[in-house]
């Protein structure tokens, strides 16, 4: 045999236990999936050995196409020419789940502390130049992460500094830039921007821009924004680029599907990933994730579905996925959605269970 057998397009979840070994199936023909049991005898496959570090969740590729052997590294989404979705009747869902309630604040919250909030009903403190809206952190039950909402109250904010933590911007609206410990970069719609641990920042408005509106994630969560005297000289000089913006031509496919890294273990992050998906009309497959993740939909309608609960999202609303948590995101627009997510641990987008 020339090729490996699919077994199943998604992965194994599986947790493994520190000091033991697992030997992974590459053939497709064990009975015991996703581990050898010599059934490879004759073929030019042979099974990939893993020997655990550490008690932790892992995804075990389950299509073997993987080139991360043996783990999962999305392969499966190109395998086929749709992204897996789901075909029940849309009755058979709605008679399935309730519809979930936005309170006073604007939150509605679904299955497994996973919520959506309106980006219009944020509240908004004023600090150093900064106009700061909390959307995410250990209060809702983030474990790694937590997000707010910017909006420069000045031209130019003053000095913030996160000791022990990564700073990532994400660019909603209007044009500006961020000195990161003395190297200028500029912030565009659509860009990221990552400031790493222990370096210092400020945000400034073009003069000639509509209002600077930003996400900041920060990772870990429980880290605390700090005004600082002056700029300090410590730009981590390793990486040089800090910026990236959302270019078609960088875009990877995931079957029917895009998405861009702009933020990730190549600008320098080693906590947080930043991406931006595209998304056509259809239902995602109800499934997880490893990382807890932070969503803004950018353009488009639709619908957030957990077991037993859904949510209308629109553009603007901002949503919180813990780890694990199982949902599937709707797209109802004819012309797609879009997409700005941030996640940890740092990984690909396209990495599910």
């Amino acid at each position: 045999m020339d090729e490996p057998v699919i077994v199943q397009p998604k992965p194994y979840h599986v947790t493994v236990e520190a000091g033991r070994r697992y030997l992974w199936c590459s053939c497709g023909l064990s009975k015991t999936q996703p581990f050898c049991d010599q059934s490879h005898v004759g073929t030019t496959f042979r099974p990939v050995l893993h020997t655990a570090t550490e008690t932790r969740s892992v995804l075990f590729c389950g299509c073997k196409h993987t080139r991360e052997q043996p783990f999962c590294d999305g392969s499966h989404n190109n395998l086929v020419d749709e992204y897996i979705t789901d075909d029940r009747p849309r009755e058979v869902l709605l008679a399935q789940t309730e519809l979930a309630r936005f309170d006073a604040t604007g939150k509605a919250l679904l299955d497994g502390g996973c919520y959506v909030r309106r980006h219009e009903q944020l509240h908004w403190t004023h600090r150093g130049g900064l106009a700061l809206a909390p959307i995410i952190s250990g209060l809702d039950g983030a474990e790694f992460i937590a997000q707010s909402a910017v909006k420069l109250d000045d031209d130019e904010s003053q000095v913030f500094s996160v000791a022990g933590a990564e700073v990532v911007l994400f660019c909603l609206t209007g044009k500006g830039s961020v000195t990161i410990s003395g190297r200028n970069f500029p912030l565009r719609p659509r860009g990221g921007a990552l400031i790493r641990k222990g370096e210092a920042f400020r945000i400034a408005r073009e003069s000639d821009s509509e209002p600077l509106q930003l996400l900041m994630t920060l990772c870990p969560g429980d880290a605390s924004l700090e005004l600082v005297d002056s700029m300090p000289d410590r730009f981590d000089s390793r990486y040089a680029e800090r910026t990236a913006i959302y270019d078609e031509s960088s875009r990877k496919t995931m079957a029917d599907r895009f998405y861009q890294v702009l933020i990730g273990e190549g600008t320098g992050s080693d906590e947080v990933s930043q991406f931006i998906g595209e998304v056509p009309q259809s239902k995602a497959a109800p499934h997880r994730h490893l990382y807890e993740e932070a969503i803004v939909i950018l353009s488009g309608y639709g619908t957030l579905w957990t077991e037993t609960l859904r949510a209308p999202v629109r553009a603007g609303d901002l949503i919180f996925l813990p780890a694990k948590q199982e949902h599937s995101l709707e797209c109802e627009s004819p012309d797609g959605m879009m997409l700005a997510g941030h996640f940890y641990p740092a990984g690909e987008p396209n990495i599910n269970y």
